[in-house]
């Protein structure tokens, strides 16, 4: 019983240092490509969407002038 458990115990030992020490080759992005955005623009996209959204435009707006008429 105690051969079994050492045995059981370096071959564990023996798949996790060659788990650690052996890599298999990882896969690698290619280039960006045409077309391709980086964080600022998506971050340029994003603020001028959240300002054209903050500007009341449209049919249904209503403009100062009605406001004020409309809190007489």
């Amino acid at each position: 019983m105690f051969w079994l458990q050492v045995s059981t115990l370096v071959l564990v030992n023996v798949l996790i240092a060659s788990m650690l020490l052996v890599r298999l080759p990882r896969a690698q992005h290619g280039g960006a490509g045409e077309g391709a955005l980086n964080v600022w623009q998506l971050i340029e996209d994003i603020e001028a969407e959240r300002q054209r959204e903050a500007v009341a435009t449209g049919r249904h707006h209503l403009d100062t002038e009605t406001l004020a008429r409309l809190r007489i």
